[in-house]
């Protein structure tokens, strides 16, 4: 009967410490002025009391700017990832990642990419994560509202053209649901990591006694491909692979 009690209690302290959306968003504006005068240390605790709230490409944008202003490049790195991640056709968080990425001692972050990268970017998902869930849906409502004028029409002429936009339609359903499919999946891919210690040693085997293969530095990217022995496997956008202690990295 006392837990019972104590449970609503418990219920109303935590809505009341959760932060509303108008309290980040006075957060944000208050970091915005922050680090427009230069102090960035107060604009990135501002920015992440706001981030506790929600996140955007944006807000992920603005703590990274500030983790690079305060020359923590590992931070900066992943929270640009984080930011591209969400969306990927914005050109602002493109270039100040690869500015964050000349800070890195490897060269290994990505492997060379095709000239349309960019392009590719914006159309897979742009500066919103949900626009092709969205465009599936719309897609589908005006497949359906086509098909069902075409099977009341009598005209023959008119029914084969809306027939012919109903196939046009289910062919950009079909389109928007893969990419929709494809971002999600992307969105909640958790392999890819930064390393935030500044050295670490990569080894052939899941222990501290094997064998160095090559070293790594803080602000590497790389992709977890399993764990073993409180150990991850990685590897390296130029293929290569090794082990090393989870706890230097962050995941994206």
């Amino acid at each position: 009967m006392k837990n019972i009690l104590l449970l609503p209690l418990l219920l109303l302290s935590m809505s009341s410490a959760a932060l509303s959306r108008v309290e980040a968003d006075t957060l944000i504006a208050q970091a915005s002025r922050a680090y427009a005068q230069g102090d960035h240390a107060k604009a990135l605790v501002l920015f992440d009391s706001a981030h506790t709230a929600f996140t955007s490409p944006s807000l992920l944008y603005n703590i990274g700017n500030c983790h690079f202003k305060l020359n923590d490049i590992p931070h900066a790195i992943l929270f640009y990832e984080r930011a591209l991640r969400l969306a990927p056709g914005d050109g602002d968080v493109r270039t100040n990642l690869e500015l964050a990425r000349q800070n890195v001692v490897d060269r290994v972050n990505e492997l060379p990419s095709f000239t349309l990268g960019s392009t590719w970017g914006k159309l897979r998902g742009g500066r919103d994560a949900d626009q092709w869930a969205r465009r599936s849906l719309w897609s589908c409502l005006i497949l359906f509202v086509v098909l069902g004028i075409g099977v009341g029409v009598h005209h023959r002429t008119a029914r084969r053209l809306l027939f012919g936009l109903g196939g046009i339609m289910l062919l950009v359903t079909v389109l928007a649901i893969a990419f929709a499919a494809f971002r999600d999946r992307e969105l909640t891919d958790e392999r890819e990591a930064i390393i935030m210690s500044a050295k670490v040693d990569v080894r052939s085997e899941p222990r501290e006694g094997g064998t160095v293969l090559f070293v790594l530095h803080k602000g590497t990217k790389v992709s977890i491909l399993q764990q073993d022995n409180g150990w991850s496997e990685v590897q390296l956008a130029n293929g290569s692979v090794g082990w090393m202690p989870p706890t230097t990295l962050e995941r994206i």
